[in-house]
């Protein structure tokens, strides 16, 4: 699949439209939004997972399914703007079906992009495994950690104020957190404009992969040994 590339006047396009916060100007603008910002993320969106399925075969590769809405949900936050000006695409399982699952995905903003990998909802009791796991596979948890790290990807979350019981030495902070993600910023968008961007993504996401791998694991360890069951995948 071609890329098309996100221009920046697409991605005024988006900062205008959310500005406004007129359903009349996205109406009037809604193909060269879709044409400009949602065709090539979702094309950026089929490419990255493509490389990325094999990894887990029950990652979602629909793009339509992959990215971001334009419209935003405006039930459940303060912020009652109709509209937003990031998009992002998630490379992950239903997050319906499989809730507590890593997650990698890729966002851009005005001002910057990023991508990453993590935990998607990320309870106590989740970070209770994601510790066992870590002192229960050490060495694994190292090596991906040092694969991850080389890309410049960095930890981002809370930590507890007091370390947790049990922590190998040198991975307090990784052991410490109360959410646990990876990510990579970058504000050079001109990249974005061309193919330039995903042949800077696949092999990143690349590197990711043992990590992404070693939350399969903990979430697989969580599932099965607590029963836990998705609201809609209950009878």
């Amino acid at each position: 699949m071609k890329f098309n590339g996100i221009s920046a006047e697409a991605r005024l396009l988006l900062s205008e439209n959310r500005f406004r916060d007129s359903k009349d100007f996205y109406d009037e603008n809604k193909e060269r939004i879709k044409q400009s910002a949602v065709v090539p993320m979702r094309q950026l969106a089929a490419i990255i997972g493509e490389q990325l399925s094999a990894a887990d075969p029950q990652m979602v590769t629909d793009p339509v399914k992959m990215v971001s809405r334009i419209r935003r949900d405006t039930r459940f936050t303060k912020d009652q703007h109709l509209y937003r000006e990031n998009m992002w695409a998630m490379f992950m399982r239903s997050k319906y079906d499989w809730p507590q699952y890593p997650c990698m995905w890729f966002e851009f903003t005005p001002k910057s992009y990023s991508l990453g990998v993590g935990l998607f909802m990320q309870t106590p009791a989740v970070l209770e495994y994601w510790r066992r796991a870590i002192r229960d596979n050490t060495d694994e948890f190292r090596d991906a950690l040092k694969i991850l790290e080389k890309t410049g990807a960095v930890l981002e979350g809370e930590q507890y104020k007091k370390l947790k019981d049990g922590c190998p030495e040198g991975l307090e902070k990784y052991y410490n957190c109360k959410n646990v993600y990876f990510i990579i910023y970058s504000e050079k968008l001109n990249e974005l404009e061309d193919e330039t961007i995903i042949n800077k993504l696949i092999p990143l996401y690349k590197t990711f992969i043992p990590m992404y791998k070693f939350m399969l694991n903990v979430s697989d360890r969580f599932t099965s040994e607590t029963g836990f069951i998705p609201y809609r995948r209950r009878k």
